[in-house]
């Protein structure tokens, strides 16, 4: 018996190593799309092989080894195995900086539906809000040409990155990240040297940030108005437990047991609790707990000096969680083009809101995404990551329309940074950019996956924004 144990706790160890360290480029992204294990038959026939090969091994050595030698060889083979994860686990801590103390921060909401009665400039970003869709959407809802009639919609427009992580610094800073340093530091000088934030700064605008995934420290903190350095607690270890097993089973278990070890991270979030909060109200980047509070609480203008807002919202993302008046749906049963509609529908409600408050006049509102959406990567595989077109509404100040303005223009990415200034300096948003329709320039976009983020692929569009056959690859590729 104790030599059956021995062989079984052999084949289970080598099997989940090897798994969890070998076997994890082909899994399912956790990023809250519902996964189609129907796609991924391979992995089962991998597990297959892989476990009838470790089997006969171990069997093997079980049939022609005598047993204190068959004893012995496990016992090498499982410490030879223990050893190398323990090198592997402690140069992780003790690179990836897992020793140090993580701050933690608060995104205060008590101003976030308070505008000045001086300036207001606000960039709302909904996350995965592709304009393709938007432009098919508006055949069939010209309400949104009511609903955004002070608006220019720039249809022709370009991306900068495939995901959320590099497009929103580019879209503060201009500054392109081409995996040449590490990317906290690409941060830091980001914000820092960003000339969006380097103008507001220096025409005395008050600095409100609402985004929870962007990388913060305490110097940056001290930038905006609304973010505080706290403590977190887990209300429950053990609760907290359950979907840090699922994580690892995840990553280690048979193919048959990782459809078990599915979870959201919301599951997570509920157990986090803030200790020594500065505001009532903090700030949330789900679209329906957004929409609740702006309708609870309205938009009210005050007389405090000018004021910028950048607000990011899960927008489009998957999981698609919404029907189309944004109610909470199982996730199955959502699609993409309901959630559009949820998100636009909350963007609008945004718009009426502070079109109401007496600051409508007086602020420059920019509805943007900081990518676009090509299906997911089942539907698309790697064509999934060239979401080259975001949606682009611009509003100055004093501006209007009797509908929305749709514009032709070639812009890109690249020419916000000109844009926002010349929108601080008043002009409408048929101003913010050179470009005129029937122009013709190339436009840069770096593709990648959020899989791999340390591999990024250079193409440039060199006609209309949606014409995937006019997106060239240069050949330069970003690596690290």
């Amino acid at each position: 018996v104790y030599r059956i144990a021995l062989a079984g706790g052999l084949t289970l160890f080598i099997c989940t190593y090897i798994q969890g360290n070998f076997m994890i480029d082909k899994l399912p992204p956790l990023d809250g799309t519902t996964i189609k294990w129907e796609n991924y038959t391979i992995l089962r026939t991998e597990d297959l092989i892989l476990w009838s090969v470790a089997l006969l091994i171990v069997v093997l050595m079980y049939v022609f080894l005598k047993k204190d030698l068959f004893s012995r060889t496990v016992m090498y083979l499982s410490g030879g195995l223990t050893l190398m994860l323990l090198i592997t686990a402690v140069s992780v801590v003790f690179t990836s900086g897992a020793l140090q103390e993580r701050a933690r921060y608060q995104l205060g909401g008590d101003n976030e539906f308070v505008m000045s009665d001086e300036q207001n400039f606000i960039i709302l970003v909904l996350d995965t809000v592709d304009s393709r869709t938007f432009a098919e959407l508006l055949e069939t809802h010209p309400e949104y040409a009511a609903e955004f009639q002070d608006f220019t919609y720039f249809e022709n427009t370009v991306g900068a990155y495939s995901c959320t992580e590099r497009a929103v610094p580019y879209i503060l800073s201009g500054e392109w990240y081409e995996n040449d340093e590490p990317f906290e530091d690409y941060m830091r000088r980001m914000y820092r040297e960003s000339p969006l934030f380097r103008t507001l700064q220096e025409r005395g605008y008050r600095m409100e940030f609402y985004d929870e995934e962007l990388y913060l420290d305490d110097e940056i903190a001290q930038m905006f108005s609304n973010v505080y350095r706290v403590d977190f607690e887990l209300s429950s270890y053990v609760r907290f437990a359950k979907p840090l097993l699922k994580l690892v089973g995840f990553r280690y278990a048979p193919f048959e047991l990782k459809k078990k070890c599915i979870f959201k991270m919301a599951a997570i979030d509920e157990l986090v609790k803030v200790e020594n909060a500065q505001e009532k109200y903090s700030f949330s980047q789900q679209d329906h707990i957004f929409k609740s509070q702006l309708d609870q609480r309205g938009i009210s203008e005050q007389d405090t000096q000018a004021k910028f807002q950048f607000i990011h919202l899960n927008g489009a993302h998957v999981p698609f969680i919404y029907d189309e008046n944004m109610n909470i749906i199982d996730e199955e049963e959502g699609t993409y083009e309901q959630t559009m509609l949820a998100v636009l529908s909350g963007a609008g409600n945004y718009v009426e809101k502070l079109r109401g408050s007496g600051a409508y006049d007086n602020t420059v509102l920019i509805i943007m995404a900081d990518h676009g959406y090509n299906g997911s990567l089942d539907e698309s595989g790697e064509e999934a990551w060239m979401r080259q077109c975001p949606l682009l509404l611009i509003k100055g100040m004093g501006e209007t329309h009797d509908t929305m303005q749709i514009s032709q223009a070639p812009i890109s990415f690249e020419d916000l940074q000109e844009a926002y200034t010349r929108l601080l300096d008043g002009k409408q948003s048929t101003a913010a950019f050179d470009w005129k329709e029937g122009d013709v320039r190339e436009r840069r976009f770096l593709k990648y996956s959020f899989l791999d983020e340390d591999h990024m692929q250079e193409y440039v569009q060199t006609g209309y924004a949606f014409d995937r056959n006019t997106m060239k690859a240069t050949g330069r590729e970003y690596n690290r």
